[in-house]
């Protein structure tokens, strides 16, 4: 995989329940990605992007940047009947299917033509 085409894909990330209200709210500050499993196997991101520094950072209303060896800026909405967060940079949408989600930790699954990419996300304090 080429890095320009990874930091694309993974960048890219209508509340009505309280479950998508929730996330909204709890969404919002920085997350630094953690972990990344791919095809049965887990890394950081320095050893699957080459990276040392990725983040996704959600701010009100509704917008979004990312970090993976470049800074990518958008919008976000999280779709509650889906489960999920979709990321528009650019008209280019990418959907990112919510595992897990809690007010410290994140798991986002993203479908890829290889395969599925699990991201592990932790909420940065300061």
């Amino acid at each position: 995989m080429k890095k320009k085409a990874i930091v694309i894909i993974l960048l890219w990330l209508g509340c009505g329940s309280a479950f998508s209200q929730e996330i909204s709210k709890e969404i919002i500050g920085k997350w630094k990605l953690t972990e990344v499993g791919m095809m049965g196997q887990k890394g950081s991101p320095l050893e699957v992007f080459g990276v040392a520094e990725a983040y996704q950072e959600y701010t009100k209303p509704n917008k979004f940047t990312g970090f993976l060896g470049e800074k990518v800026t958008g919008k976000f909405k999280i779709d509650k009947a889906a489960n999920k967060i979709e990321i528009d940079v650019n008209n280019e949408s990418t959907i990112f299917k919510i595992k897990t989600f809690t007010t410290k930790n994140m798991v986002l699954n993203l479908k890829t033509e290889e395969g599925v990419i699990t991201l592990y996300y932790e909420k940065v304090t300061k």
